[in-house]
């Protein structure tokens, strides 16, 4: 009892009393006492960081408070510092926000921390409000200021490295108004950078430095057991330092592909560890070793996401760990997909309390696809910290625009700085914020969207299509009951800012229709109609809706509809291409299709169907297109004899993705389905390097009535040298099979 109520005594002690509040006027009908204090000598960002704070005082009161270097007895300041003493506490990005009777003291850890702090200042006790990148931050108009002391505000970020890689790297304000970082800012070398270190011009004289793979040495990774490549690599890193001093990371890293040497010194490394990860962290640490005041990161990605058995990471060695495999329908700490992901966390934080995290908010092959994981963001950030995770790279659409882009970005942005934050009155803020009236419907449109998702039992997977859930999710019918919802949200919107706002949202369901209509061709819903006469024809909706599509999209500041991939204005020529050729006569719509070899059931289009359905494919290989690994073997029945004078199939060629152009293509016809006759043209492809993705066609002259025709497609024996993967095989993409 005694000791209860000597706790209870100190804490009155130390705890305001009502009586200790007090109410200070900052600003009145368009005066004010205060004035903006900086030391003497300052940098270009204390600079900055007085101006922000000036500039949003007058936003507010219509008052320009002074900006003084040096302090005067009879004038009361809000007093910008650096205070080294916070990184005791946690992070020299933090701040202080204080008073001294009635000073106001802003102090930084360093000066980024106190233009943080600022910047808190101006979005707490201004009301100021910074909703969306690239949007102007929304102040409220208030000529009598009056604020409550005493001031007591510690922050410090609860993660060291907070990287959202979204349009809010195109707004500077936006990023230091939330304290986000920037690799290009952070790191010296960033990402795979192998090649960087050790270039590949060595090759020729030194392949020794360079990987044995399947007994071959190989340029896409390094022998990490040779002597020369650690002295290299040194040497380089040596050179980097001098180049860019003022670089916080260094990454030391595998070339993207999943191969490693297995050479006879790695080999042995490998085995004793587990896997490629040893050699990779036992060279990393003789790097770290070398330099031990620099701070170096490498890839948990592929070949080396576990951890090794034995060797941990030195002290100045930190582990970027990537989850890219797992599927997004739940948060990371209980999605089933996401098992092995948090095992191997664990394993990596019994070695090391060095961890950021490699994290994915939308979907890559579609960045305007409804992507519904907004809720789990919250979730996620809480989990990686109550792990011990440090940082945290969130990758959206880095430049370009992508679904619920505003929403998913505010979300991170909040929780990165600070963990504790409550992830429903976040989610709630925003949306009232944001878009106003129409709020209440927005949160229902995503409420139910997810509950639909759910329902389906479908995967939400980055690397998914919105035109595969045509049947799920995103079928007709919800499509139209989502489409009437945005009809009602946009009527509620108080203004054109709003409606606006809305109609960014409702780009993921613009875009959506326009790839279905697509791929339905000339089904219902489909691009395209038959008239009394049997001419095809685009439906005449159609331009119009595209032309208003890709005018919003690029007004939102989409860059790329996917990661790598095509800009609105080339998708409006694509949509052209289709006006003006639309489709040809084909006498095997709807023909049975008999495949003699699976395709890739991640990929299932129409299934069957796919090949016959009329509609030709695109320069996106996950919709329309039907995938094949290990070559492709057809047989199609047209039901009965008829003239065959031409047979053409579509080819996709996307390196990117492993898909390549067959080796060689022949086909066999046949009036009974029993004895097949050779056509005497096989097609070959040939093979060239290529960045972008292509279509092509096989054409064969037949001329003579046949009920079935036969088609074999090789797919290349290996892959090329310069695509290499350990676990990717080449893969054949057909779309339409086309008789004339």
């Amino acid at each position: 009892m005694r000791y209860i109520f000597l706790f209870l005594m100190i804490f009155a002690m130390f705890s305001p009393s009502k009586t200790d509040a007090q109410v200070v006027q900052l600003a009145k009908s368009g005066v004010s006492a205060y004035e903006i204090l900086l030391a003497e000598n300052v940098s270009s960002t204390e600079i900055k960081a007085a101006e922000v704070l000036q500039n949003y005082f007058y936003e507010v009161t219509r008052v320009k408070l002074p900006i003084a270097r040096k302090p005067e007895e009879a004038k009361l300041y809000i007093a910008l510092k650096k205070n080294s003493t916070l990184e005791d506490e946690g992070s020299a990005e933090g701040f202080t926000i204080k008073n001294d009777g009635k000073q106001i003291v802003i102090k930084g850890g360093t000066e980024t921390g106190m233009l943080y702090g600022v910047y808190y200042f101006v979005r707490t006790l201004l009301h100021c409000k910074k909703w969306a990148p690239n949007e102007k931050a929304e102040c409220p108009k208030i000529l009598d200021l009056k604020i409550q002391f005493p001031l007591n505000i510690v922050e410090i970020p609860a993660f060291a490295y907070r990287e959202v890689y979204s349009t809010a790297e195109n707004d500077q304000e936006y990023m230091d108004w939330y304290g986000l970082h920037r690799l290009d800012d952070l790191w010296g070398l960033w990402g795979h950078s192998f090649s960087k270190l050790v270039p590949t011009y060595f090759f020729s004289t030194h392949p020794e430095y360079f990987a044995l793979v399947d007994g071959q040495r190989r340029t896409d990774q390094l022998c990490l057991s040779n002597k020369e490549v650690l002295k290299i690599t040194l040497e380089n890193l040596s050179q980097h330092f001098k180049d860019n001093p003022a670089a916080k990371y260094w990454s030391v890293s595998p070339n993207d592909n999943n191969n490693f040497c297995e050479c006879e010194l790695c080999r042995k490394t490998d085995e004793e560890e587990g896997g490629p990860q040893g050699s990779l962290i036992r060279f990393v640490n003789k790097i770290a070793a070398h330099y031990p005041e620099k701070t170096f990161t490498t890839l948990a990605y592929g070949a080396t996401l576990e951890p090794p058995q034995h060797t941990k990471p030195r002290a100045n060695v930190i582990i970027f760990l990537s989850n890219i495999d797992l599927y997004r329908n739940q948060p990371v700490a209980t999605e089933p997909s996401a098992a092995r992901f948090r095992n191997i966390l664990k394993g990596w934080l019994n070695q090391t309390s060095r961890i950021f995290i490699w994290d994915y908010y939308t979907q890559f092959t579609n960045y305007l696809a409804p992507f519904p994981d907004a809720r789990n963001i919250g979730v996620n950030i809480d989990y990686y910290k109550k792990l011990g995770v440090t940082g945290v790279f969130a990758q959206m659409g880095g430049n370009s625009y992508v679904d619920q882009n505003e929403l998913k970005t505010y979300l991170l942005s909040r929780k990165l700085w600070n963990a504790t934050l409550n992830d429903e009155q976040l989610l709630e803020e925003f949306l009232q914020g944001y878009y106003g009236n129409a709020a209440p419907l927005i949160k229902d449109y995503m409420l139910r969207l997810k509950k639909s998702l759910g329902e389906s039992r479908r995967r939400l997977d980055i690397y998914g299509n919105p035109v595969n859930e045509y049947n799920s999710y995103l079928s007709p019918n919800k499509m139209e009951d989502f489409s009437n919802q945005f009809d009602a949200a946009e009527k509620l919107a108080e203004n054109s800012v709003i409606r606006q706002r809305i109609q960014k949202l409702r780009l993921a369901f613009d875009f959506t229709y326009l790839q279905q209509a697509r791929f339905y061709g000339l089904e219902k819903h489909g691009a395209f109609t038959e008239n009394r006469s049997g001419k095809l024809s685009v439906r005449k909706d159609l331009p119009l809706r595209v032309k208003r599509f890709v005018k919003k999209a690029e007004a939102a500041g989409v860059k790329a509809l996917s990661e790598g991939g095509i800009a609105p204005a080339e998708y409006l020529q694509e949509w052209k291409k289709v006006f003006e050729n639309g489709l040809i006569k084909n006498k095997a719509l709807g023909a049975k299709v008999q495949f003699h070899k699976p395709f890739v059931p991640e990929f299932p289009a129409k299934e069957e169907a796919t090949l016959t359905d009329g509609m030709y494919g695109f320069k996106d290989f996950s919709y329309n297109w039907l995938l094949f690994e290990n070559g492709f073997s057809a047989t199609l029945d047209l039901s009965a004899e008829k003239q065959v004078e031409k047979v053409t199939i579509d080819f996709l060629e996307d390196q990117r993705h492993w898909i390549f152009l067959p080796a060689s293509v022949i086909i066999h016809v046949s009036t009974d389905g029993n004895a097949f006759q050779e056509v005497k043209q096989p097609v070959f492809f040939s093979l060239k390097e290529k960045d972008t993705a292509e279509t092509h066609k096989a054409r064969f002259s037949v001329g003579s009535k046949v009920r079935f025709i036969k088609i074999s497609a090789e797919p290349l024996q290996t892959l090329p040298a310069w695509k290499p993967s350990r676990s990717k095989k080449p893969l054949i993409a057909i779309a339409e099979i086309w008789v004339e």
